[in-house]
């Protein structure tokens, strides 16, 4: 069996985070040798794009082949794969469904992709059971509109005409009067709305809190 060595992984269960997408407040599994296979590109979409459930041969054969940390520590059943273009972890429970997906930093994504044309291919045997729910925008973006969007809805609760047109004028550059319009205005611009506006925006929001 082939393996890669020291590595950093960020298991969600509910996103895969691109490596840029990593923040301070996840938490990082630290691997120092986890199992690697050579799959072809169809393979590595599948695990993408739906819930898969793998052979139990399979899964007996990387049972507890990934160590963390330290010696005394393992991953259950972990591997890495790639189709020597892009690189992907996958955790999976004693039945063989994959309950977790990890990036890997663009460091180890290069090394492992190199290593690849070693290596020959190998036929996983798999299920695909239902699709994954795919996320349209970046996690960062995510959030920023979470923050604008209870704002925007605290405001119209509370009827806070000056705090509203005080954002309103950060965001568009001009004066408006009309509340009912402020507001419609930044719901429907929060669908387009760049990113370093609505960094802006929640900063603003943010420090507004933070006024004595």
């Amino acid at each position: 069996m082939n393996y890669y060595y020291d590595l950093v992984l960020n298991f969600d269960l509910d996103h895969l985070w691109h490596f840029y997408e990593w923040e301070k407040s996840d938490f990082l599994t630290y691997v120092k040798k986890i199992p690697l296979f050579r799959v072809d590109f169809e393979t590595l979409r599948d695990f993408l794009l739906f819930h898969i459930k793998l052979d139990s041969s399979f899964v007996s054969e990387i049972a507890h082949k990934t160590i963390v940390n330290n010696q005394d520590e393992t991953l259950e059943y972990a591997f890495l794969m790639s189709d020597a273009k892009n690189s992907l972890a996958v955790l999976l429970n004693e039945e063989g469904n994959v309950i977790a997906l990890s990036s890997v930093l663009i460091s180890d994504d290069n090394n492992i992709n190199e290593f690849m044309y070693t290596l020959k291919e190998r036929t996983l045997s798999y299920e695909c059971l239902e699709k994954r729910n795919h996320r349209h925008e970046l996690r960062q973006k995510e959030k920023l509109n979470q923050v604008i969007q209870i704002e925007l809805s605290t405001l119209k609760r509370e009827q806070n005409m000056n705090k509203l047109k005080y954002l309103y004028y950060e965001w568009f550059g001009h004066d408006e009067t009309d509340f009912l319009k402020m507001y419609e205005d930044m719901q429907e611009a929060l669908k387009n709305t760049e990113i370093e506006t609505l960094e802006k925006i929640s900063y603003l929001i943010r420090l507004s809190y933070h006024q004595v």
